[in-house]
């Protein structure tokens, strides 16, 4: 007997918050593991994650681009998007149209081209708001990310060695893809 499971993509809303925030706390554990602090990971609460994420997805004015991706009723995947933060990189900008905040796929649903199709809902947002280019920041060291940005295309532009976030230091790169079109293609068209 074969079991069929459907995805489906949806455009995040606040009252998906929950379900994010919980699929965040799994997804940060997992994919941080021995490069954040283990205190900071094991503190991660979903339920003190619920008001930030609620508050940005009612935000109608952050430009923002949120998509979950499901396989059945589960929540396997989300992401975000929208305009390049400025100001907050001081001299370590990249500079791009837009950033991409997020992409996760929970631990047990990954290499099924789920981030793919997630990143190419973005990415489609994206191109239909005018965005030419995209930047994403990563915590450095963790080599799952960085050989699917590799994979499609980015190219590492700067880094950062230290950033304070509460308590927590940690290393970060920066990437970009300079052409979406060009992205967009690697994410949809499949060799034969």
């Amino acid at each position: 007997m074969t079991l069929s499971l459907a995805t489906s993509l949806s455009i995040a809303t606040p009252e998906d918050a929950q379900a994010i925030a919980e699929l965040k706390v799994i997804c940060w554990r997992d994919a941080y593991e021995g490069l954040m602090p283990k205190a900071s990971l094991d503190g991660l609460n979903a339920a003190d994650e619920v008001p930030h994420w609620r508050d940005w997805l009612a935000d109608e004015t952050a430009g923002l681009v949120a998509r979950l991706l499901w396989l059945d009723d589960t929540l396997v995947g989300y992401g975000l998007a929208g305009p390049m933060r400025l100001g907050d990189r001081p001299g370590k900008e990249i500079k791009a149209d837009g950033e991409l905040y997020a992409l996760y796929i929970h631990p047990d649903f990954q290499h099924r081209t789920f981030g793919r199709t997630l990143l190419a809902a973005l990415v489609d947002a994206m191109m239909n708001k005018g965005c030419k280019s995209i930047g994403v920041w990563m915590i450095g060291g963790h080599i799952r990310a960085e050989q699917f940005y590799l994979k499609l295309g980015a190219e590492e532009v700067t880094k950062r060695v230290e950033i304070h976030h509460g308590r927590i230091a940690y290393r970060e790169k920066g990437w970009i893809w300079s052409d979406l079109p060009k992205l967009s293609a690697r994410l949809t068209i499949r060799p034969v």
